[in-house]
């Protein structure tokens, strides 16, 4: 019965890290994410700005 019960709790255990880490990816992913979009506003940005420096 103690060997059930410990095997209990390292699989509650496990499943809590799992899903922590799970968090913590999606998380990151999101960064990402908004990063890649901040940046790729930023260059067409500059790319505008370039196009209209040269029209004026």
């Amino acid at each position: 019965m103690k060997a059930l019960g410990s095997l209990l709790i390292a699989v509650l255990v496990g499943i809590v890290v799992l899903w922590i880490a799970l968090e913590l990816f999606v998380g990151a992913l999101k960064l990402v994410g908004v990063a890649i979009g901040i940046a790729a506003m930023v260059a067409v940005y500059f790319i505008a700005e370039k196009a209209i420096g040269k029209g004026r």
